[in-house]
């Protein structure tokens, strides 16, 4: 019954994607960004994500994630930037290759209080993930040297708008202290734990140093958008092509309203 309910949802999603897709370019007339978002990247993934590369390399402009809203636009009116949380092995070992042959770049979030462990937090929804580790410090310092921009995911992965105000500054601050001790420079963007933020976790976070904070909310970027409530679009290995293309197109912003009224009828 949940695997129907689930296949029954992501139809919904394609369907009503494919539709809004054909009003992109009413909808967006000035120069818009989109930020994608991965978590594992299986060694069974690996022939599909550099299919998804691919298509990134030849389509798009593709910029680091601290760049997003001035890179750039090379000719082309949508600038991506990808992104990983939770920085597992996976990633190093099955992602960074394909990246490395289309000189794509990236952003990794890392969780410092897991760094040479299995994940510690609760992972919802995403029960192929719980075999993976979390990178180690010195592949930290490695992925820096190689390129890639590594960020703050928090210290140990927690809901940032359930916890008090102490426990807030020590998950923003001590993450973005060891990062920084461990690749020598600053680190500029965080991406919060299952997309849990709000007033008073942005502005913590604009406290703490963080020039960039990055949600799971399904929205095109544009010049307009706060820098700390940046919307990212989740993508996966065992996305077709053609759910990837109108991921990266913006399209799958509509799940967001699609939420939005199913909230509404909810509470009627």
């Amino acid at each position: 019954m949940i695997l129907t309910s689930k296949f029954l949802k992501e139809i919904v999603e394609l369907i009503c994607a494919l539709i809004y897709a054909a009003f992109l370019p009413l909808i967006r007339k000035d120069l818009s960004c989109v930020v994608i978002y991965y978590h594992s990247v299986k060694k069974e993934g690996v022939r599909q994500f550099e299919k998804q590369m691919a298509y990134l390399a030849k389509n798009y402009t593709v910029v680091k994630a601290s760049h997003i809203k001035n890179a750039p636009t090379q000719g082309k009116r949508t600038i991506v930037a990808i992104t990983f949380d939770d920085a597992f092995v996976s990633i190093l070992k099955n992602a960074l290759p394909v990246l490395k042959k289309w000189g794509l770049p990236a952003n990794i979030f890392v969780p410092t209080g897991n760094l040479g462990k299995p994940p510690q937090w609760e992972i919802l929804n995403r029960c192929f993930d719980k075999d993976e580790t979390v990178i180690s410090k010195e592949q930290v310092a490695k992925l820096n040297n190689e390129g890639f921009e590594v960020s703050s995911h928090t210290v140990s992965h927690p809901v940032l708008t359930g916890i008090d105000k102490d426990r807030l500054r020590y998950e923003l601050l001590n993450s973005k202290r060891e990062l920084e001790r461990i690749i020598g420079c600053k680190v500029l963007a965080i991406s919060y734990p299952y997309g849990a933020y709000g007033k008073r976790v942005c502005e913590a976070a604009k406290k703490a140093g963080y020039e960039l904070g990055f949600t799971t909310e399904p929205c095109i970027l544009n010049y307009q958008t706060d820098n700390l409530q940046i919307g990212r679009f989740a993508v996966s290995t065992r996305d077709s092509l053609m759910e990837f293309k109108l991921k990266v197109s913006g399209a799958y912003q509509v799940t967001k309203y699609l939420r939005a009224m199913k909230r509404k009828l909810m509470h009627q």
